[in-house]
């Protein structure tokens, strides 16, 4: 027969109350209190009902987070953040994966609003048109944003600041000499990451006082990295005659596709082309040559996120959501170099 509350209370010597404050409220209780409940659990192999436990709390102890993509280095640093920040508070995650598809990410919100009970709902580079986030807002699950804004949102919003991350790369590749720079970036119109990083290059070429070329600014609908059309806009922009010098990559995902491409078509780099990304991911040290790219602070957004969300949660949150901004740094390796001579330049 399984085990009961009652029986937990009776072979830790405390009441069933002191038992539900341990397991709900661990900080009402003393550590030796609660140390003997969980070895009295532990002994007794005592099940929580968790859904009798929803019915008398009004609470789920469960925390929705909604991403693109399990398979992103930066994303899964995100998580494990607010994945251990979670286990910490006695939360447990719902994941949904959107995987970059608009649509599917709406079904998301619509079951999250409509049919799942959860306390709070973390909201990480969403794709969906403005009012399908807003609708999230709208509802009464506590809400954080990452890598977003919007007007109305009303929610904690935290991003890394990625018209840095991008004005950084490019300025460096102006630095070196590089007048003809290409940036492969993402064209997904609600996409706030993608619309930072397209400001941060114009950003730069506008800081030095020069022009740009707008073909040179390649913008695909694409959910994922890893796909054909990445290698075919890239070995388009390599196969024109007045080619760029450097690419400026959305992330290192696709500064690694650059690299592949240059491999088959027997070009160097950086001697025949230098290549940015962004992320600083652990194979950016590895490639040959290691990769020049901007470091995030994956961790420190999760972390935050879940700080901003528990305080909401909590009712403890301040009336006017913050925005916060990320720094990031730019981690100079030898994937860089002046343009050869006689390269595709324009005049300053």
């Amino acid at each position: 027969m399984p085990a009961k509350m009652e029986d937990v209370a009776r072979l830790a010597g405390v009441s069933t109350a002191t038992v539900s404050r341990a397991l709900n409220t661990p900080e009402l209780v003393s550590h030796e209190t609660r140390s003997r409940v969980l070895a009295a659990i532990e002994e007794l192999d005592y099940r929580l009902n968790l859904a009798a436990r929803s019915l008398r709390t009004n609470q789920t102890r469960t925390i929705a987070i909604v991403i693109p993509t399990i398979s992103e280095p930066v994303i899964n640093q995100v998580v494990e953040a607010v994945e251990d920040a979670a286990i910490t508070a006695d939360y447990t995650l719902l994941m949904c994966s959107t995987r970059g598809d608009a649509q599917r990410e709406q079904a998301y919100i619509e079951q999250i609003t409509q049919q799942t009970a959860v306390d709070g709902i973390l909201y990480i580079s969403p794709r969906s048109a403005p009012e399908h986030v807003l609708k999230l807002a709208q509802s009464e699950i506590p809400l954080v944003v990452c890598n977003y804004r919007a007007e109305g949102l009303g929610a904690p919003s935290i991003l890394f600041d990625h018209v840095s991350s991008i004005a950084q790369a490019t300025r460096h590749l102006l630095d070196l000499g590089h007048r003809r720079i290409a940036l492969l970036n993402l064209a997904a119109p609600f996409y706030y990451p993608a619309r930072m990083r397209r400001e941060g290059f114009e950003q730069a070429f506008a800081g030095a006082g020069l022009a740009l070329d707008p073909s040179l600014i390649i913008q695909l609908e694409q959910p994922t990295y890893n796909t054909d059309e990445w290698r075919t806009a890239i070995e388009t922009l390599l196969d024109r005659p007045d080619r760029p010098t450097a690419i400026v990559a959305f992330n290192d995902a696709v500064a690694f596709e650059v690299y592949a491409v240059c491999r088959a078509w027997g070009l160097r780099i950086p001697e025949d082309l230098s290549v940015t990304g962004c992320d600083d991911t652990l194979s950016a040290r590895y490639v040959n040559p290691p990769l020049t790219t901007v470091r995030i602070p994956a961790s420190r957004q999760g972390h935050l996120a879940m700080d901003y969300l528990l305080a909401r949660m909590n009712g403890t949150g301040p009336s006017n959501p913050p925005l916060t901004l990320l720094d990031v740094e730019l981690v100079v390796r030898e994937s860089c170099a002046q343009p050869a001579p006689g390269s595709h330049t324009l005049e300053e």
